[in-house]
Protein backbone atom coordinates (compact mmCIF):
# COMPACT_ATOMS: atom_id res chain seq x y z
CA UNK A 1 0.00 0.00 0.00
CA UNK A 2 2.77 2.52 0.78
CA UNK A 3 4.37 1.41 -2.52
CA UNK A 4 0.38 2.53 -4.25
CA UNK A 5 0.42 5.54 -2.50
CA UNK A 6 3.75 6.81 -3.58
CA UNK A 7 3.46 5.60 -6.96
CA UNK A 8 -0.01 7.89 -7.29
CA UNK A 9 2.09 10.57 -6.07
CA UNK A 10 5.41 10.52 -8.54
CA UNK A 11 2.52 10.15 -11.60
CA UNK A 12 0.99 13.32 -9.83
CA UNK A 13 4.86 15.16 -10.25
CA UNK A 14 5.78 13.09 -13.72
CA UNK A 15 2.84 14.05 -15.41
CA UNK A 16 2.11 11.85 -19.05
CA UNK A 17 -0.75 11.84 -21.41
CA UNK A 18 -2.01 8.20 -20.61
CA UNK A 19 -1.55 5.87 -17.71
CA UNK A 20 0.13 2.93 -20.05
CA UNK A 21 3.01 5.19 -21.01
CA UNK A 22 4.81 4.71 -18.14
CA UNK A 23 5.48 1.19 -19.00
CA UNK A 24 6.40 1.76 -22.62
CA UNK A 25 10.05 0.63 -23.60
CA UNK A 26 10.55 4.14 -25.10
CA UNK A 27 10.05 6.28 -22.04
CA UNK A 28 9.84 3.51 -19.51
CA UNK A 29 9.93 5.39 -15.98
CA UNK A 30 11.80 2.69 -13.87
CA UNK A 31 10.61 4.10 -10.33
CA UNK A 32 6.57 3.56 -11.13
CA UNK A 33 7.05 0.17 -13.52
CA UNK A 34 9.13 -1.82 -11.21
CA UNK A 35 6.62 -1.49 -8.48
CA UNK A 36 3.47 -2.43 -10.36
CA UNK A 37 4.35 -4.35 -13.48
CA UNK A 38 1.46 -4.57 -16.56
CA UNK A 39 1.14 -8.69 -15.76
CA UNK A 40 -2.26 -10.24 -17.11
CA UNK A 41 -1.53 -13.92 -17.03
CA UNK A 42 -5.62 -14.43 -17.18
CA UNK A 43 -6.47 -12.74 -19.96
CA UNK A 44 -3.37 -13.37 -21.65
CA UNK A 45 -3.93 -17.46 -21.05
CA UNK A 46 -7.83 -17.23 -22.15
CA UNK A 47 -6.51 -14.96 -25.60
CA UNK A 48 -3.31 -17.86 -26.08
CA UNK A 49 -6.22 -19.83 -25.99
CA UNK A 50 -8.68 -18.82 -28.49
CA UNK A 51 -6.10 -17.83 -30.64
CA UNK A 52 -5.43 -21.69 -30.99
CA UNK A 53 -8.75 -22.45 -32.96
CA UNK A 54 -9.24 -22.93 -36.40
CA UNK A 55 -10.66 -19.84 -38.40
CA UNK A 56 -13.47 -19.48 -39.78
CA UNK A 57 -13.87 -18.08 -43.09
CA UNK A 58 -16.24 -14.62 -42.12
CA UNK A 59 -15.43 -13.06 -39.05
CA UNK A 60 -16.71 -10.04 -37.18
CA UNK A 61 -15.27 -7.12 -35.16
CA UNK A 62 -18.03 -5.85 -32.51
CA UNK A 63 -18.03 -4.13 -28.57
CA UNK A 64 -19.19 -6.69 -25.75
CA UNK A 65 -20.21 -5.75 -22.45
CA UNK A 66 -19.39 -7.12 -19.12
CA UNK A 67 -22.31 -6.47 -17.03
CA UNK A 68 -21.15 -4.30 -13.54
CA UNK A 69 -22.65 -1.85 -11.55
CA UNK A 70 -19.36 -1.29 -9.35
CA UNK A 71 -18.69 2.42 -8.79
CA UNK A 72 -14.56 1.93 -7.65
CA UNK A 73 -13.54 1.53 -11.27
CA UNK A 74 -12.53 4.46 -13.83
CA UNK A 75 -12.51 1.91 -17.33
CA UNK A 76 -16.58 1.09 -15.96
CA UNK A 77 -18.50 2.20 -19.31
CA UNK A 78 -22.58 3.67 -20.25
CA UNK A 79 -23.60 2.13 -23.32
CA UNK A 80 -27.58 2.16 -23.97
CA UNK A 81 -28.22 0.44 -27.28
CA UNK A 82 -26.12 -2.73 -25.37
CA UNK A 83 -28.35 -5.03 -23.20
CA UNK A 84 -26.18 -4.65 -20.28
CA UNK A 85 -26.17 -0.71 -20.10
CA UNK A 86 -23.62 -0.23 -17.28
CA UNK A 87 -20.60 -2.32 -16.97
CA UNK A 88 -17.10 -2.96 -19.06
CA UNK A 89 -16.32 -3.20 -22.52
CA UNK A 90 -14.21 -5.43 -24.23
CA UNK A 91 -13.30 -5.81 -28.51
CA UNK A 92 -14.34 -9.14 -29.70
CA UNK A 93 -13.14 -10.78 -32.73
CA UNK A 94 -16.10 -13.83 -33.32
CA UNK A 95 -16.69 -16.13 -36.42
CA UNK A 96 -20.06 -16.85 -38.13
CA UNK A 97 -20.62 -19.80 -35.29
CA UNK A 98 -19.97 -17.60 -32.03
CA UNK A 99 -16.81 -18.67 -31.45
CA UNK A 100 -14.67 -15.82 -30.13
CA UNK A 101 -10.83 -16.06 -31.43
CA UNK A 102 -9.85 -12.91 -29.94
CA UNK A 103 -10.64 -10.01 -27.49
CA UNK A 104 -8.72 -7.27 -25.09
CA UNK A 105 -10.36 -5.20 -22.34
CA UNK A 106 -11.01 -1.62 -23.10
CA UNK A 107 -8.86 0.59 -20.77
CA UNK A 108 -10.00 4.45 -21.39
CA UNK A 109 -9.81 6.14 -24.50
CA UNK A 110 -6.47 8.32 -22.72
CA UNK A 111 -3.94 5.70 -24.58
CA UNK A 112 -1.39 5.46 -27.21
CA UNK A 113 0.65 2.99 -29.17
CA UNK A 114 -0.67 -0.65 -29.13
CA UNK A 115 -3.39 0.42 -26.46
CA UNK A 116 -4.69 3.07 -28.67
CA UNK A 117 -8.38 2.61 -28.56
CA UNK A 118 -9.08 4.44 -31.83
CA UNK A 119 -11.51 2.79 -33.92
CA UNK A 120 -9.00 1.88 -36.62
CA UNK A 121 -6.85 0.90 -34.37
CA UNK A 122 -9.02 -1.78 -32.24
CA UNK A 123 -9.52 -3.28 -35.85
CA UNK A 124 -5.87 -3.54 -37.25
CA UNK A 125 -5.31 -5.03 -33.51
CA UNK A 126 -7.74 -7.67 -33.56
CA UNK A 127 -7.39 -8.75 -37.31
CA UNK A 128 -3.87 -9.41 -36.28
CA UNK A 129 -3.89 -12.93 -36.16
CA UNK A 130 -6.56 -13.69 -39.07
CA UNK A 131 -4.10 -15.16 -42.20
CA UNK A 132 -3.56 -13.12 -45.08
CA UNK A 133 -4.22 -13.34 -48.29
CA UNK A 134 -6.61 -16.51 -47.52
CA UNK A 135 -9.86 -14.30 -49.06
CA UNK A 136 -10.91 -14.07 -44.65
CA UNK A 137 -13.58 -12.15 -44.65
CA UNK A 138 -14.60 -9.54 -42.20
CA UNK A 139 -17.14 -7.48 -41.06
CA UNK A 140 -17.88 -4.64 -38.84
CA UNK A 141 -20.54 -1.51 -37.97
CA UNK A 142 -19.81 2.34 -38.98
CA UNK A 143 -18.41 2.26 -35.45
CA UNK A 144 -15.47 1.07 -36.70
CA UNK A 145 -15.31 1.69 -40.52
CA UNK A 146 -13.44 4.48 -42.63
CA UNK A 147 -11.72 4.23 -45.86
CA UNK A 148 -8.65 3.86 -45.38
CA UNK A 149 -8.85 0.87 -42.99
CA UNK A 150 -10.92 -0.70 -45.58
CA UNK A 151 -7.81 -0.39 -47.97
CA UNK A 152 -5.30 -1.15 -45.20
CA UNK A 153 -7.20 -4.93 -44.73
CA UNK A 154 -7.35 -5.34 -48.54
CA UNK A 155 -3.25 -4.67 -48.38
CA UNK A 156 -2.80 -7.30 -45.93
CA UNK A 157 -4.99 -9.53 -47.85
CA UNK A 158 -8.31 -9.24 -45.42
CA UNK A 159 -11.56 -9.08 -47.42
CA UNK A 160 -14.01 -6.38 -45.69
CA UNK A 161 -17.52 -5.32 -45.33
CA UNK A 162 -18.88 -2.42 -43.64
CA UNK A 163 -21.94 -0.35 -43.03
CA UNK A 164 -19.57 3.37 -43.10
CA UNK A 165 -20.91 6.98 -42.42
CA UNK A 166 -21.48 9.43 -44.79
CA UNK A 167 -19.37 11.95 -43.28
CA UNK A 168 -15.95 9.15 -43.58
CA UNK A 169 -17.04 9.09 -47.30
CA UNK A 170 -14.69 10.86 -49.23
CA UNK A 171 -15.85 12.74 -52.56
CA UNK A 172 -18.88 10.52 -52.87
CA UNK A 173 -20.75 11.34 -55.64
CA UNK A 174 -24.17 11.55 -54.39
CA UNK A 175 -26.05 11.77 -58.05
CA UNK A 176 -24.90 7.71 -57.86
CA UNK A 177 -26.34 4.77 -55.94
CA UNK A 178 -23.01 3.08 -55.72
CA UNK A 179 -19.20 3.92 -57.15
CA UNK A 180 -16.12 1.61 -57.80
CA UNK A 181 -12.55 2.84 -57.56
CA UNK A 182 -10.94 1.39 -60.70
CA UNK A 183 -7.58 1.26 -58.67
CA UNK A 184 -8.19 -0.02 -55.41
CA UNK A 185 -11.35 -2.17 -56.15
CA UNK A 186 -13.20 -0.33 -53.19
CA UNK A 187 -17.10 -0.42 -53.57
CA UNK A 188 -18.81 2.46 -51.68
CA UNK A 189 -22.99 1.47 -52.10
CA UNK A 190 -25.93 3.70 -51.12
CA UNK A 191 -28.84 1.72 -50.25
CA UNK A 192 -32.41 3.03 -49.62
CA UNK A 193 -34.39 0.93 -46.92
CA UNK A 194 -36.51 3.20 -45.03
CA UNK A 195 -33.39 5.51 -44.47
CA UNK A 196 -30.24 5.80 -46.12
CA UNK A 197 -27.76 3.07 -45.46
CA UNK A 198 -24.36 3.29 -46.46
CA UNK A 199 -22.11 0.61 -47.16
CA UNK A 200 -18.90 -0.41 -48.57
CA UNK A 201 -16.66 -3.53 -49.53
CA UNK A 202 -13.15 -5.10 -50.86
CA UNK A 203 -14.81 -8.14 -52.51
CA UNK A 204 -18.39 -8.04 -53.20
CA UNK A 205 -20.53 -6.37 -55.93
CA UNK A 206 -23.39 -3.94 -56.77
CA UNK A 207 -25.71 -6.65 -58.16
CA UNK A 208 -28.63 -7.37 -57.12
CA UNK A 209 -29.29 -10.43 -55.54
CA UNK A 210 -32.52 -10.70 -55.34
CA UNK A 211 -35.57 -9.21 -53.28
CA UNK A 212 -35.75 -9.07 -49.07
CA UNK A 213 -39.42 -8.38 -47.45
CA UNK A 214 -40.08 -5.34 -45.91
CA UNK A 215 -42.96 -3.60 -44.38
CA UNK A 216 -44.68 -0.84 -46.07
CA UNK A 217 -45.78 1.69 -43.61
CA UNK A 218 -47.98 3.57 -46.02
CA UNK A 219 -49.89 1.04 -47.58
CA UNK A 220 -50.04 -1.37 -44.10
CA UNK A 221 -48.52 -4.28 -45.96
CA UNK A 222 -45.07 -6.15 -47.13
CA UNK A 223 -43.48 -5.27 -49.85
CA UNK A 224 -40.57 -7.07 -51.95
CA UNK A 225 -37.49 -4.23 -52.01
CA UNK A 226 -34.51 -5.33 -54.64
CA UNK A 227 -31.29 -6.05 -51.96
CA UNK A 228 -27.98 -5.92 -53.06
CA UNK A 229 -25.57 -8.65 -53.00
CA UNK A 230 -23.35 -6.18 -50.34
CA UNK A 231 -26.12 -6.43 -47.98
CA UNK A 232 -26.64 -9.87 -47.59
CA UNK A 233 -23.08 -10.55 -47.02
CA UNK A 234 -23.38 -8.01 -44.29
CA UNK A 235 -26.18 -9.58 -42.68
CA UNK A 236 -24.54 -13.15 -43.04
CA UNK A 237 -21.96 -12.07 -41.39
CA UNK A 238 -22.58 -9.84 -39.00
CA UNK A 239 -23.91 -10.37 -35.54
CA UNK A 240 -21.55 -12.89 -35.18
CA UNK A 241 -20.36 -11.71 -31.68
CA UNK A 242 -24.37 -10.79 -30.76
CA UNK A 243 -24.55 -14.60 -30.74
CA UNK A 244 -21.38 -15.11 -28.74
CA UNK A 245 -23.31 -12.20 -26.72
CA UNK A 246 -26.52 -14.64 -26.02
CA UNK A 247 -24.98 -17.96 -25.43
CA UNK A 248 -22.76 -16.08 -22.79
CA UNK A 249 -26.05 -14.46 -20.96
CA UNK A 250 -27.66 -18.24 -21.04
CA UNK A 251 -25.91 -19.92 -18.07
CA UNK A 252 -23.72 -16.58 -17.10
CA UNK A 253 -21.64 -17.62 -13.84
CA UNK A 254 -22.70 -15.19 -11.25
CA UNK A 255 -20.48 -12.85 -9.48
CA UNK A 256 -21.71 -10.03 -6.98
CA UNK A 257 -18.75 -8.47 -5.85
CA UNK A 258 -17.20 -4.50 -6.20
CA UNK A 259 -13.52 -6.19 -7.30
CA UNK A 260 -13.88 -5.41 -11.14
CA UNK A 261 -10.94 -8.09 -11.95
CA UNK A 262 -13.20 -10.62 -10.48
CA UNK A 263 -16.34 -10.04 -13.05
CA UNK A 264 -13.07 -9.76 -15.67
CA UNK A 265 -12.19 -13.45 -14.98
CA UNK A 266 -15.30 -14.89 -14.67
CA UNK A 267 -15.82 -13.44 -17.81
CA UNK A 268 -13.11 -15.28 -19.46
CA UNK A 269 -14.19 -18.19 -17.54
CA UNK A 270 -17.24 -17.84 -19.58
CA UNK A 271 -15.49 -17.41 -23.01
CA UNK A 272 -13.51 -20.78 -22.01
CA UNK A 273 -17.00 -22.55 -21.42
CA UNK A 274 -18.73 -20.96 -24.54
CA UNK A 275 -16.02 -21.41 -27.16
CA UNK A 276 -15.59 -25.34 -25.77
CA UNK A 277 -18.87 -26.16 -26.40
CA UNK A 278 -19.05 -24.66 -29.94
CA UNK A 279 -15.85 -26.93 -30.60
CA UNK A 280 -17.42 -30.06 -29.33
CA UNK A 281 -20.71 -29.33 -30.94
CA UNK A 282 -18.34 -28.18 -34.55
CA UNK A 283 -16.18 -31.85 -34.06
CA UNK A 284 -19.26 -33.66 -33.03
CA UNK A 285 -21.32 -32.04 -36.94
CA UNK A 286 -17.40 -33.42 -38.70
CA UNK A 287 -17.94 -37.05 -37.17
CA UNK A 288 -21.64 -37.11 -38.28
CA UNK A 289 -22.83 -37.27 -35.06
CA UNK A 290 -26.71 -36.45 -34.66
CA UNK A 291 -27.55 -32.85 -32.95
CA UNK A 292 -29.93 -35.06 -30.58
CA UNK A 293 -26.85 -37.00 -29.56
CA UNK A 294 -24.90 -34.13 -28.64
CA UNK A 295 -24.94 -32.03 -25.82
CA UNK A 296 -26.62 -28.99 -25.25
CA UNK A 297 -24.88 -26.10 -23.40
CA UNK A 298 -27.13 -26.39 -20.47
CA UNK A 299 -25.85 -29.86 -19.77
CA UNK A 300 -22.22 -29.40 -20.91
CA UNK A 301 -22.63 -26.64 -18.48
CA UNK A 302 -22.99 -29.54 -16.05
CA UNK A 303 -20.14 -32.14 -16.86
CA UNK A 304 -18.18 -29.42 -16.65
CA UNK A 305 -19.21 -28.13 -13.26
CA UNK A 306 -19.47 -31.50 -11.95
CA UNK A 307 -15.86 -32.69 -13.06
CA UNK A 308 -13.90 -29.62 -11.89
CA UNK A 309 -15.92 -30.26 -8.41
CA UNK A 310 -15.59 -34.21 -8.24
CA UNK A 311 -11.84 -34.30 -9.93
CA UNK A 312 -8.54 -35.18 -7.83
CA UNK A 313 -11.22 -35.63 -4.46
CA UNK A 314 -9.74 -37.94 -2.26
CA UNK A 315 -11.89 -40.45 -0.69
CA UNK A 316 -10.84 -42.43 1.94
CA UNK A 317 -10.70 -46.72 1.81
CA UNK A 318 -13.83 -48.05 3.91
CA UNK A 319 -12.47 -50.32 6.49
CA UNK A 320 -14.17 -53.66 7.27
CA UNK A 321 -17.09 -55.31 6.21
CA UNK A 322 -19.94 -53.60 5.03
CA UNK A 323 -23.29 -53.82 7.74
CA UNK A 324 -26.22 -55.51 6.80
CA UNK A 325 -29.03 -53.10 7.29
CA UNK A 326 -32.59 -54.02 8.44
CA UNK A 327 -35.16 -53.93 6.15
CA UNK A 328 -38.04 -51.69 6.34
CA UNK A 329 -41.30 -51.96 5.20
CA UNK A 330 -39.75 -48.88 2.99
CA UNK A 331 -36.97 -50.81 1.82
CA UNK A 332 -39.25 -53.81 0.57
CA UNK A 333 -41.26 -51.51 -1.16
CA UNK A 334 -38.44 -49.86 -3.00
CA UNK A 335 -36.75 -53.13 -3.74
CA UNK A 336 -40.35 -54.06 -5.85
CA UNK A 337 -40.16 -51.71 -7.60
CA UNK A 338 -37.72 -50.62 -10.91
CA UNK A 339 -34.38 -50.63 -10.09
CA UNK A 340 -32.82 -47.19 -11.04
CA UNK A 341 -30.17 -47.13 -13.32
CA UNK A 342 -26.94 -45.44 -11.66
CA UNK A 343 -25.38 -42.98 -14.45
CA UNK A 344 -21.66 -43.71 -15.63
CA UNK A 345 -19.35 -40.99 -14.42
CA UNK A 346 -17.55 -38.69 -16.20
CA UNK A 347 -14.09 -39.88 -17.94
CA UNK A 348 -12.26 -36.76 -16.35
CA UNK A 349 -14.03 -38.39 -12.87
CA UNK A 350 -13.37 -41.93 -13.56
CA UNK A 351 -9.58 -41.72 -14.40
CA UNK A 352 -8.46 -39.59 -11.96
CA UNK A 353 -6.87 -41.91 -9.81
CA UNK A 354 -8.52 -41.13 -6.75
CA UNK A 355 -10.88 -42.72 -4.71
CA UNK A 356 -11.82 -45.75 -6.65
CA UNK A 357 -11.44 -48.60 -4.28
CA UNK A 358 -13.27 -52.34 -4.62
CA UNK A 359 -15.88 -52.57 -2.21
CA UNK A 360 -17.29 -55.91 -1.17
CA UNK A 361 -21.03 -56.52 -1.46
CA UNK A 362 -23.38 -58.62 0.38
CA UNK A 363 -25.74 -59.12 -2.38
CA UNK A 364 -24.06 -60.12 -5.61
CA UNK A 365 -24.63 -57.92 -9.06
CA UNK A 366 -23.78 -57.85 -12.50
CA UNK A 367 -21.46 -56.63 -14.49
CA UNK A 368 -22.74 -53.81 -17.05
CA UNK A 369 -20.05 -55.16 -19.75
CA UNK A 370 -19.80 -58.86 -19.78
CA UNK A 371 -23.17 -59.54 -17.66
CA UNK A 372 -21.45 -61.98 -14.98
CA UNK A 373 -22.31 -62.23 -11.36
CA UNK A 374 -19.46 -60.80 -9.42
CA UNK A 375 -19.20 -59.83 -5.31
CA UNK A 376 -17.07 -57.24 -5.95
CA UNK A 377 -17.67 -53.66 -7.03
CA UNK A 378 -15.75 -50.39 -7.98
CA UNK A 379 -17.46 -46.87 -6.91
CA UNK A 380 -16.21 -43.70 -8.01
CA UNK A 381 -16.08 -40.63 -5.47
CA UNK A 382 -19.81 -40.34 -4.75
CA UNK A 383 -20.24 -43.80 -3.75
CA UNK A 384 -22.63 -44.70 -6.98
CA UNK A 385 -21.81 -47.96 -8.68
CA UNK A 386 -20.00 -46.94 -11.43
CA UNK A 387 -18.27 -50.08 -13.12
CA UNK A 388 -18.83 -53.95 -11.62
CA UNK A 389 -15.22 -55.01 -12.42
CA UNK A 390 -14.21 -58.72 -11.44
CA UNK A 391 -11.07 -59.42 -9.26
CA UNK A 392 -8.42 -62.40 -9.75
Amino acid sequence: MDQFMGMQMLMGILKLPSYPMYWMNEIRINTIADVMPINRPILEMVRDNCHKIEPEPVHSIDEQIIPAKTKHSGIRQYNPKKPHKWGFKMFVRSGSSGIIYDFFLYCGAKSSGREDCSAENVVLRLAERIPKNLNFKLCFDNWFCTLSLCLKLKEIGILTTATIRTNRIAKCRGSFSYKVDANSGLLLLRWFDNKCVHMTSTYCSANTSGNVKRWDQKNRKHIQVPCPQVVKEYNTGMGCVDLSDMLISLYRIPMKTKRWYLRVLVHCMDICKINAWLLYRRHGNQLNISQRSQLNLLQFSSEIANALIMKSKRVDRPIGRPIKKLSTNSDLTETRGRKVQVPTPQNDIRYDEFGHWPNPQINKNKCRLCKKTVPLIATDELGLLSLFARLG
